[in-house]
């Protein structure tokens, strides 16, 4: 039971994380800061903007971009976390009969 309740999570965790990144990138990403050379995923990966890059540069202070990343990482791993738990906790005897 353990381990399936592990792979669930880590699958939400994955699924998580890559959902938050694309919103990272579209909130954040020219409001918060600008970098050039970055795609969708590599924005939600600090430093978001590299100093002495020509044309990266954070327009917000650098502590508030990286205190709302905290938030964001904090979510994408307590989030699946919970949806794991309840969904094991809400349909664990139908669980118990398809994973025999």
């Amino acid at each position: 039971m353990k381990t399936r309740m592990i792979t669930l999570y880590v699958v939400l965790l994955v699924v998580t994380l890559l959902l938050l990144a694309m919103v990272w990138h579209w909130q954040m990403a020219g409001a918060y800061f600008v970098s050039q050379d970055r795609g969708i995923i590599l924005d939600f990966v600090p430093p978001f903007a590299h100093s002495g890059v020509a044309g990266d540069f954070y327009l917000k202070p650098e502590r508030v971009v990286y205190a709302i990343w905290g938030v964001y990482v904090a979510a994408g791993f307590i989030l699946p976390g919970i949806c794991a738990w309840l969904s094991i906790r809400l349909y664990q005897k139908e669980l118990e009969i398809s994973w025999r």
